[in-house]
């Protein structure tokens, strides 16, 4: 009779630590990080980015290193918060909404390089990764990795520009093309983001900058580039030119790279913390680091109010091209300078004034804007309202299951409470015996 209670016992015991592991978050087994770029051959003088990754698991938080070859390849950006140190590139992530907005199924981080020389550059990533209820995610089911780290690997080749590109594009292009396709300087700062179009340029300098080494590259091969201006940087203002001269000579481009050698970067500020115009919408939406802008404006405006606002309130702010504007496009620039008084920098804004006509189809499209919003609106409305009735239904059933599993592991506990008790007492009456 004792066995079989004894047997009885283990069984009630071992359903009910079944229960109990059931209902507790463990972290099960996941897939490998994956790393991957659209080519794995990089031309030397081309920009590259690598993208991260993950399998079918939810995240809630994770920490990735990555190892790079900087002998070969300079980083450029990835994302928030994100350091490197020598070749190795640290980026931590935690969702925080608590574990409400995990991620799956997704790159989950994106990192650019620019190749140095060519040959064969490595990537080492090792990822650790957390769930909602802050267990580590285990990425094996064997004694072969103990830490629960996952790591991926990936192999680029860096070669030159083939000779036959070259030939083609000195055949494609233009004979009187005189843009850069690429300019960049051997240190990090340049302010705005590199773009054909746009020619003027800002950099900030410590002290101990005496040469900056620029590289331009035209978009036809056969144009002449010279630069001046880059080498014997003096404390104060700098300019650095780089003139491009088409193929036929017939056009010429000259970017200018305004450089600040300084040893007190706030009196060199020249950034503006707030542009707005009155009535008009920049397009971009504004950034400190976005020097050129676009804007529209009904025909009736003649003059402008516009709103800039220098970050060091010390910083002068001069404004012109906002009155008397003509019909089509106006050129309005903001010109700030900083509390040093030489260092400046000017936001471009091409304000277009529209003519009746443009206004009548301008207000036409409007109307047609908005009819189809709000009917968007409707739609999205009546569709908000279901997944909201289903998300509750979902939610009502988890709620149910959690209770059944709370009731199911009570009553296995009672059980177990009342086999002990029979146990004893038969234990009791075996000894009186």
């Amino acid at each position: 009779m004792k066995k079989v209670i004894s047997i009885i016992l283990i069984l009630i015991i071992a359903i009910s630590l079944n229960v109990l592991i059931s209902n507790s978050n463990i972290s099960l087994a996941a897939e490998n990080l994956t790393i991957k770029t659209d080519n794995e051959t990089i031309q030397k003088d081309e920009n590259f980015k690598i993208y991260i990754n993950i399998g079918n698991i939810q995240v809630a938080s994770y920490t990735l290193n990555l190892y790079f070859d900087n002998d070969k390849l300079e980083y450029i950006s990835g994302p928030e918060n994100t350091n490197v140190v020598n070749n190795r590139i640290i980026n931590v992530w935690y969702d925080q909404a608590g574990g409400k907005n995990t991620r799956q199924n997704q790159d989950i981080a994106v990192f650019e390089f620019k190749p140095k020389e060519t040959g064969v550059a490595n990537f080492n990533l090792i990822g650790e990764f957390y769930d909602s209820n802050g267990n580590r995610i285990s990425t094996s089911n064997t004694n072969e990795n103990p830490a629960n780290i996952s790591n991926s690997s990936l192999q680029i080749n860096i070669v030159e520009q083939p000779e036959n590109s070259l030939e083609l594009n000195t055949i494609t292009g233009e004979d009187n093309n005189s843009l850069l396709k690429i300019m960049r300087l051997d240190k990090e700062g340049l302010i705005p983001e590199f773009s054909p179009d746009i020619k003027d340029y800002y950099f900030i300098a410590d002290l101990d900058t005496n040469n900056l080494e620029v590289t331009a590259i035209p978009e036809v091969s056969n144009a002449n580039v010279q630069i001046s201006g880059n080498q014997g940087l003096k404390e104060g203002l700098n300019k650095i030119l780089i003139e491009v001269t088409s193929k036929d000579n017939t056009s010429k481009s000259v970017y200018t790279i305004n450089v600040t050698k300084t040893s007190d970067k706030e009196a060199a500020n020249s950034n503006l913390e707030t542009l707005a115009i009155e009535n008009a919408m920049l397009e971009p939406i504004f950034d400190v680091n976005i020097l050129n802008y676009k804007a529209s404006v009904p025909n009736s405006t003649e003059n402008l109010n516009v709103f800039a606002v220098p970050e060091n309130i010390n910083g002068k702010v001069e404004i012109t091209g906002k009155d008397n504007l003509i019909e089509g496009d106006n050129l309005v620039k903001v010109r700030v300078t900083a509390p040093n008084g030489y260092s400046f920098k000017d936001y471009i804004v091409n304000v277009h004034r529209r003519t009746q006509e443009e206004d009548k189809i301008f207000e036409e499209e409007q109307n047609a804007n908005s009819e189809k919003l709000n009917s968007l609106i409707d739609e999205k409305g009546l569709e908000f309202l279901s997944n909201e009735q289903e998300i509750a239904n979902e939610e009502e059933n988890k709620n149910n299951q959690t209770n059944n599993y709370r009731t199911i592991s009570i009553v296995l506990g009672l059980i177990v409470v009342v086999g002990v008790e029979i146990f004893m007492i038969l234990k009791r009456k075996t000894r009186k015996k």
